[in-house]
């Protein structure tokens, strides 16, 4: 450990005058690598190029050569003669500030997403488990850390954009818009808003800096898409094709601006494809549209801070076989929030969505937060309450202590969090095959971690233990007569250890997880009692390698596996482990263009994701990269 803690290397960001600046932002070509800590010491992982920028809320940006070890980086505040300051406003969704336990992933993680789907997130991310199934318009359920996937939170520059309808986005949109994206495992993240319990994942569009960029690849299978990225806007075509030959089509919008001290965003998605169902189920011709609008505004002066969003969503399900069925659901939301930065941080805002569905009829649901934030030297915490339209309150808050011992991070968190029923567990009609529950209770999560990291030039890790309990989890399962529906357990348990780290050395890099967690039913006096929570794999793991070849080429290799799987509440049915294995070749064809022949699951091992729905077969790809200066 002495010997790690000896290698590990990184710079220090200050303000003029000397004092250190926390959470400045540090990336390259419009993405973020991580983030200052609370000393302003930035930690290299070991991945970052030869040039670097560091950029600060109300401070100018610095870009230049990779710093020394121990090197000091000054930034200075923009200021007139007038003394009329320029706030810089970085992207506000900095979950990695507030949660230790963030991911951050970059442009080559991102095109994986956009290329395999967001399975590819099993063994990659300490703590993830992700279920992806469906054909060319796929089911995708996260879930983080044992939690199910509805106690995660989506957010895009943090702005949640789940629906109550289901606590999942109401469209689909292509990964690849992004420059990078936050995963944080935990709950109580602050601004939330009663849907991430067990954690967020947060969305980060490009830069107003970020070079003209683009990538277009074609699959075997038939499949093919193109994005590209330019100064904070981009755009994803894409062609889906499903495991069993099902068609489907999609594309994304971003865009992103800043004008003085407002900041605006909008994206939008449009999807549409064929359905694949479950090999135990009659075969049928679903067919399933969806859309997605969300725009969001922020006004920047001086110590306050004011967001108005909204959002609107479209399904659209039909099917002809072997019965017939014509579902619609629509979504509508407003939300607006006030921030206010003086010895504490305090944000009160106000949400209302409107529902239309021919299946489980109109409703309206308003709710405002408040949530107060302080930070104090080596300490964050947040404290906060949901206030619904039916008179509830709901708590939640989060305390982290995250202190930097001879560049050695150690961190500790607790929290409490809650999340509410949607719509669909509320009252999903019953047809014989689902029915919703409107009796379900609210769900009441608490859980602490602790964990140690360290980084250097070549060598990073990380180690992090944790537990969640969660009283009146809801879960949606076959009851005795074989209908879904979701049922509050009266409690559940979830523990273990993430563990993470590499080596880079310029021509060789290399990187692992595994992830041990037990996620159990404790509804007491009952024969479930220490079971083994559904779809919960007890160990996930990863590997990846890049080594350099003759000609200039290099090959990526990534090897990721799963754990047995219980399909059921009494552990009688279960899906057997797995791994499998990806492959690609990259090559730089000048400074500025790439290719890549990549093969995903090269030695097409047979798996379920899903009971009755088989994982991804073996496929080919090619891709051209282009990266302007």
């Amino acid at each position: 450990m002495l010997f790690l803690i000896l290698l590990s290397s990184g710079f220090y960001v200050h303000h003029a005058n000397g004092c250190p600046i926390p959470g400045a932002w540090v990336g390259s070509s419009g993405a973020w690598f991580g983030f200052t800590d609370s000393q302003g010491y930035y930690n290299y992982h070991g991945t970052e190029p030869d040039s670097i920028s560091v950029h600060a809320t109300g401070f100018g940006d610095w870009t230049g050569s990779r710093p020394q070890d121990g090197e000091i980086v000054e930034l200075r505040e923009i200021v007139f003669d007038s003394g009329e300051h320029i706030l810089v406003s970085a992207s506000r969704g900095s979950l990695v500030k507030t949660i230790p336990s963030t991911a951050l992933l970059g442009e080559d993680e991102i095109s994986d997403l956009s290329t395999g789907g967001m399975s590819c997130l099993n063994g990659k991310v300490p703590g993830v488990s992700v279920r992806e199934y469906g054909g060319s318009m796929p089911v995708v359920s996260v879930s983080l850390r044992g939690g199910d996937p509805s106690q995660v939170d989506h957010m895009i520059e943090g702005i949640s954009i789940v629906s109550a309808r289901d606590g999942m986005p109401t469209g689909i949109f292509d990964p690849a818009v992004f420059a990078s994206v936050e995963i944080a495992r935990g709950g109580a993240a602050a601004g939330g808003s009663g849907t991430g319990s067990a954690g967020a994942i947060n969305y980060l569009p490009p830069l107003s800096s970020q070079p003209l960029s683009f990538t277009m690849s074609a699959l075997s299978s038939g499949g093919a898409y193109f994005a590209g990225k330019y100064r904070g806007s981009a755009v994803s075509i894409r062609r889906n094709i499903g495991n069993e030959g099902t068609d489907g089509y999609s594309t994304t919008l971003l865009t992103t601006a800043r004008y003085s001290t407002v900041r605006v965003g909008f994206l939008g998605a449009w999807a549409s494809g064929d359905i694949e169902g479950p090999d135990w189920s009659p075969e049928s011709d679903g067919h399933r549209k969806q859309a997605q609008a969300e725009g969001w505004a922020t006004l920047i002066h001086e110590s306050f801070e004011m967001d108005i969003n909204a959002g609107a969503g479209l399904m659209d399900y039909l099917q002809t076989a072997p019965f017939s069925v014509d579902d619609t659901h629509k979504d509508l939301a407003a939300r607006t929030s006030v921030l206010w930065k003086g010895p504490v941080t305090v944000r009160g805002g106000f949400n209302s969505t409107w529902l239309n569905s021919t299946a489980t009829g109109d409703h309206a649901i308003q709710f405002g937060t408040v949530h107060v934030i302080k930070t104090h030297d080596f300490l964050y915490a947040n404290t906060g309450c949901r206030l619904g339209s039916d008179e509830s309150v709901h708590l939640s808050g989060r305390v982290t202590a995250e202190q930097q011992l001879n560049r050695l991070t150690l961190h500790s968190s607790i929290f409490t969090d809650h999340r509410v029923p949607t719509v669909n567990d509320l009252y999903w009609p019953s047809d014989g095959y689902t029915s919703g529950n409107p009796d379900l209770r609210v769900e009441r999560s608490s859980g602490a971690e602790m964990g140690i990291a360290w980084a250097s030039d070549c060598i990073t890790g990380r180690i992090c233990g944790f537990f969640t309990k969660s009283d009146d989890l809801i879960i949606w399962l076959p009851d005795d007569s074989g209908t879904w529906t979701p049922s509050n357990i009266s409690s559940s348990f979830s523990k273990g250890a993430e563990f993470s780290g590499g080596f880079d050395t310029g021509s060789a890099a290399a990187s692992g997880t595994f992830t041990w967690n037990i996620a159990t039913d404790e509804t007491e006096n009952t024969p479930r009692e220490g079971m083994l929570l559904p779809y919960r794999p007890e160990y996930t793991w990863g590997l990846s390698a890049d080594i350099g070849m003759p000609l200039e080429i290099m090959l990526c290799m990534d090897i990721n596996g799963v754990g047995k799987r219980f399909t059921n509440r009494t552990q009688s049915e279960y899906l057997g482990e797995y791994w499998i294995a990806d492959a690609a070749l990259k090559r730089q064809l000048s400074h500025s263009i790439g290719i890549e022949l990549g093969a995903g699951n090269i030695l097409n091992t047979v798996y379920e994701e899903t009971n009755g729905y088989n994982g991804r077969t073996r496929s080919f790809r090619l891709t051209l990269v282009y990266t302007g200066e």
